[in-house]
């Protein structure tokens, strides 16, 4: 029980006006034109409207129709919702720190969910969709870069794919010759080459980008992935082949092709599919289900060879001869070609595989990475090699007064969103996050996490910008912290008010509520011998 609730009690006159229809009980009787202006309560000074109460309503579950019983039961909740509004400003709810400090992470993380949900994925969809219809053939030359190369190594690299697109457009060699030249080895394979048809989705976005950029024929300028520098030629362009779900009778590559053949001597004698399937398969795990290993497309696990395979099968053919791919031997039934029922379905599908993609994530650092790519992030290379190179040899002793190199300090080493950040923006943060580096322990990841401590900071405000509603949301959020807090704190609370009122009962009338002489007795006997 709060006593004190009654000593920060602030009363108010509310006044309620409830607007009475003729007819149906529904406010469709009564044009919103007509009464949007009506005063139907105050709080304090505060006029509270029909429009004002209407909207209020109908920012919960949506309703087809509101009837006045509906707002006329709504009407005192809403008014005491706002009486504890005004309560809370003039008490200073609204400056309360520990209520500004959950607001403030609830609204970034509500952000964060925003951009996600309002900005990111639509914008991803279309991109997505656009590219969706389409598969591509190319080529391309790779040269791997170490973890933290240094501008020089990066430099080099960049000069040496300039060197090998040169030779290809002089006609002197081909993207196979190129990579055998220029493309770098791992475990004994060149990391270049000849690749698979493909579609949207399937490698990392920055290949994707540029490849879905170029015309059949064109080969690109050298870019940057996780791999390293590519050039990538574009060798053909097709429309994209719907997928097939597939069942398939196997055997390994160490049996012959004999084993098939009788099963297929089989299927062609009327013996059922899924009979022949448990008799001759090798791959268990599909055995009990008919064969079935699932839709495959172009851009799916399995190998080209064996998507190409199925992908130029005749779909009407009951099932296909038996033939050899670099898994085995194979006999394959298409159970089915993808097809949509209306645009609807299609999008739905295209969005689920978007979802599954290498292109979206649902986590804070991927909505990062968009931002940084869309609200043009951009880092001063040299100016952030000249930091580097000064910070790795200062002193740690003399760190909080690094003594910069004349106009370094000032200089920009990073632009996000219209806003730029000088070197000295960066040593702070360094300092503030104990980021002291020691002769030359600096370490290339920092800049990264000030670029996402810089886009973490503006998210919310950038959110307030981007989105209309989003206010709304916030404040919402924010008054329902304050009313749950002045609940807890105050008379509001109902179960304050209701144990004060029996407590003030008990204490008024105490013989009400006691009992009167109360007496016990106990029984002493004395065991009696024998």
């Amino acid at each position: 029980m709060k006593k004190s609730g009654f000593s920060r009690v602030i009363l108010f006159s509310v006044f309620v006006t409830l607007i009475s229809c003729t007819g149906s009980n529904t406010t469709t009787d009564k044009s919103d034109s007509t009464i949007s202006i009506e005063i139907v309560g105050e709080v304090g000074s505060e006029k509270i409207t029909y429009s004002e109460l209407k909207d209020s309503f109908t920012n919960g579950p949506v309703r087809n129709e509101i009837s006045l019983k509906d707002l006329q039961d709504f009407l005192p909740i809403f008014l005491d919702y706002k009486a504890k509004l005004m309560s809370a400003k003039d008490a200073g709810y609204y400056e309360n720190p520990t209520i500004l400090s959950e607001f403030d992470l609830y609204a970034k993380q509500a952000a964060y969910s925003y951009w996600l949900e309002n900005k990111i994925r639509p914008t991803l969809f279309e991109e997505f969709k656009s590219r969706y219809d389409f598969e591509m053939k190319s080529s391309h030359v790779l040269v791997s870069l170490g973890t933290n190369p240094t501008p020089e190594d990066t430099l080099e690299v960049y000069n040496t794919m300039i060197e090998a697109r040169n030779k290809f457009l002089a006609g002197t060699s081909t993207m196979n010759e190129l990579n055998e030249e220029y493309s770098s080895s791992s475990q004994g394979q060149k990391m270049g080459g000849e690749l698979p048809w493909f579609g949207i989705g399937t490698t990392v976005k920055p290949f994707e980008d540029v490849l879905y950029s170029l015309k059949v024929g064109e080969i690109s300028m050298p870019f940057r992935t996780q791999f390293g520098y590519h050039i990538v030629l574009l060798e053909e362009k097709r429309e994209k082949k719907p997928g097939r779900e597939v069942s398939h009778i196997f055997a390994r590559p160490s049996s012959s092709v004999s084993v098939l053949d009788s099963a297929y001597n089989k299927l062609q004698a009327g013996e059922d599919w899924s009979e022949i399937v448990k008799e001759y398969t090798q791959d268990t795990p599909s055995a009990s289900t008919g064969g079935k290993i699932g839709w495959i497309n172009y851009g799916s696990r399995y190998r080209g060879d064996f998507i190409d395979s199925v992908m130029t099968l005749d779909p009407s053919m009951e099932y296909s001869k038996p033939f050899r791919s670099s898994y085995g031997f194979h006999i394959i039934k298409i159970d089915s070609v993808q097809t949509f029922e209306n645009e609807q379905a299609r999008n739905d599908y295209i969005m689920s595989e978007l979802e599954n993609s290498r292109n979206f994530r649902k986590n804070n650092a991927f909505i990062v990475d968009w931002l940084l790519d869309n609200y043009n992030g951009y880092e001063n290379e040299e100016v952030l090699n000249k930091a580097k190179s000064f910070l790795s040899v200062v002193d740690s002793a003399s760190f909080d007064n690094p003594g910069f190199p004349e106009g370094l300090e000032s200089s920009i080493i990073f632009s996000f969103n219209e806003e730029n950040y000088s070197v000295k923006d960066y040593y702070d943060y360094l300092v503030s996050t104990g980021k002291k580096p020691k002769h030359v322990s600096y370490r290339n990841s920092w800049l990264g996490e000030y670029k996402e401590s810089i886009v973490d900071s503006e998210i919310t405000s950038m959110a307030l910008v981007e989105f209309s509603d989003f206010s709304d949301q916030v404040d919402n959020y924010r008054n329902g912290l304050i009313v749950y807090q002045i609940n807890e704190d105050s008379v509001w609370s109902a179960a304050t008010v209701d144990s004060t009122i029996l407590m003030n009962i008990y204490t008024n009338n105490p013989e009400e509520y006691s009992y009167g002489t109360r007496y016990f007795y106990h029984l002493v006997t004395q065991p009696v011998s024998m």
